[in-house]
């Protein structure tokens, strides 16, 4: 019943509880007795599905992988995904772990069937219409149109553009050899093509990208053992790596293997620049990692599966798209979520650098975030993102006295054409997008439904407001209306779940470890004054507010954070209620 009504309700209309009844209640005149009908038990434990196993091995293959991906014991085929806690972001993981196993999956069926059942009865009836994407892909060449979140990069970015990394540090098996290490790294730059890219100047002020060959030395050794400062050799290491990045040189990856003193399990430190990764591409590429050195330690030869559809075409086709005018409909709306809503106040000039920036930080212990990611997503038919927004609304709205325009991320991997499959390929892929926010005060249900009817109604997940920004025509209706527009000084950004990051059971991966060194560069000025980031890591929501003190001051930021931590712990309270 349930899968029927997605085809014509939105999700948050679809009942969350049924309750099966012989036949109606009846008045005298033959209408429905509503005051005899049975009240519902609202209870998070009632609304919970009982476990019912897998009935068939496509059943069984899908709960091993919910269950891998959203680190429960067990799945049954009743339960949902997204009240299991999962997100837009594992439901990309899922895909690409399923598509390995042989099991064809979208991004739009995992949203409109959220359990084992409904999905696996879904794949029945579409691996036949598989598109011809999901095959191996060509080794890509030539040159590559700038995604727009990448021509928002070199727009913003301009002192010093080679230094601007997302970098990873993670602690690694004891025996790990870093000669095998380094040649697992060069197959996984081998495989991925957006890691091969290089940039040159196109001699009118911009930017031109390419592939380019893979450059030699992707990974150092460090040899920490005698080191009296560790915590500064680990730094300066980072740095270095950090530093090493070079556009034009096509130097993206530089990795450093760290050998600590006997006892402590050797760690690898990862740089790789921004312009061609992103949170869902350093999951595909630790996970790649990992499986590269299992092979090579083995003595085969490395097999990380078929390519999907590579930056190139993704970047090509969505050009292309734009220029069509095919979502030129959307920059009305685009144009009014930009403009009425309120400024954020500050205490100070409203300018900062990444030199400059300070952090108040914040986390829920694993009992609260469980009830975020579990309870409250079954309890108020919403999401985890939706939960976390209507909290940050509710926040900036106090301080502020009104609506506040954010700068909303998403994972920008949308489904907009049938032949290409971005599950497994890495780049940046990011959509960045305004989104007011206007949580009203009152009970937390109402707030989230405010939320999720905004959210609801955004265009394409958010992906037209760069597109149209930064791939229009030059002069032409769409460019001309939003490239000039303010841009919110807030930004926002959920990166999902880590935990998934760690293989304990004996793998390459042990330990996702605190960050090292400094990703940008400090003279670079932040787009935004204020960037809220939020992750899972070892079970706990961590929540960091990064700030200008220039602009506010630590007694500002750390009252958000804590008024943050506060509406969240409230929503997990009524969740359990």
């Amino acid at each position: 019943l349930r899968t029927h009504l997605t085809h014509t309700l939105p999700d948050h209309m679809i009942p969350a509880l049924f309750i099966p009844l012989d036949h109606l209640p009846l008045t005298p005149s033959g209408k429905a007795d509503r005051r005899a009908l049975p009240q519902p038990e609202t209870q998070t434990g009632q609304l919970a599905t009982a476990y019912e196993a897998p009935r068939d091995k496509t059943e069984e293959t899908l709960a091993a992988l919910w269950a891998k991906v959203l680190d429960v014991e067990r799945v049954g085929v009743h339960d949902n995904f997204f009240e299991l806690g999962g997100d837009s972001i594992l439901s990309i993981q899922l895909i690409s772990h399923a598509r390995q196993a042989g099991l064809h999956l979208t991004s739009k069926q995992m949203f409109i069937h959220q359990t084992v059942a409904e999905l696996a009865s879904a794949i029945g009836h579409s691996d036949a219409d598989a598109p011809a994407a999901r095959e191996q892909a060509p080794e890509a060449a030539g040159k590559v149109e700038l995604t727009p979140v990448q021509r928002w990069f070199f727009a913003e970015h301009t002192v010093d553009p080679d230094r601007y990394a997302m970098s990873v540090h993670v602690a690694l098996a004891p025996d790990t050899d870093p000669a095998v290490l380094e040649r697992a790294l060069a197959a996984v730059v081998d495989h991925h093509d957006a890691l091969r890219m290089r940039y040159a100047d196109d001699g009118a002020g911009g930017w031109v990208q390419e592939y380019g060959e893979r450059p030699e030395g992707l990974l150092r050794v460090r040899d920490l053992t005698a080191v009296a400062d560790r915590e500064r050799a680990l730094d300066e290491a980072a740095l270095e790596a950090q530093r090493a990045l070079d556009l034009r040189a096509g130097t993206l990856v530089r990795g450093v293997f760290l050998r600590l003193p006997a006892g402590a399990p050797p760690r690898l430190f990862l740089a790789v620049h921004h312009l061609v990764m992103d949170g869902v591409s350093w999951r595909i590429v630790m996970d790649d990692l990992s499986i590269a050195y299992a092979q090579l330690a083995e003595g085969r030869p490395v097999d990380l599966g078929p390519r999907t559809s590579s930056y190139q075409q993704w970047a090509e086709r969505l050009t292309t798209y734009v220029r069509s005018g095919a979502l030129d409909h959307e920059t009305a709306y685009w144009r009014k979520a930009l403009s009425g809503a309120m400024d954020i106040p500050c205490d100070g000039p409203a300018a900062g650098t990444y030199g400059e920036v300070a952090v108040e930080s914040s986390a829920l212990d694993r009992s609260t975030t469980d009830a975020l990611l579990q309870r409250a997503p079954a309890a108020f038919r919403t999401r985890i993102n939706d939960v976390l927004l209507a909290a940050l609304g509710r926040v900036l709205r106090d301080w502020t006295g009104g609506p506040v325009t954010i700068a909303l991320e998403g994972h920008g991997r949308e489904e907009l054409f049938d032949d290409i499959d971005l599950s497994r390929t890495v780049g940046w892929f990011t959509t960045i997008y305004p989104v007011a926010l206007d949580v009203p005060k009152g009970p937390w249900e109402a707030a989230l439904k405010t939320v999720k009817k905004t959210l609801r109604k955004l265009p394409g997940r958010g992906l037209g407001y760069g597109a149209l920004r930064y791939l229009s025509e030059p002069g032409g209706a769409a460019h001309t209306a939003l490239a000039a527009t303010s841009q919110p000084r807030i930004s926002f950004n959920y990166l999902g779940q880590w935990d998934g990051a760690a293989d304990n059971g004996g793998g390459l991966i042990r330990d996702r470890l605190d960050s090292l060194g400094a990703d940008q560069a400090p003279d670079e000025t932040r787009p935004h004054l204020i960037d809220v980031v939020a992750a899972v890591s070892r079970g706990e929501l961590r929540v960091d507010w990064l700030y200008a003190p220039s602009a506010h001051t630590a007694t500002t930021v750390r009252r958000l954070a804590d008024d943050f931590a506060t509406a969240l712990r409230q929503i997990a309270a009524a969740a359990g209620n």
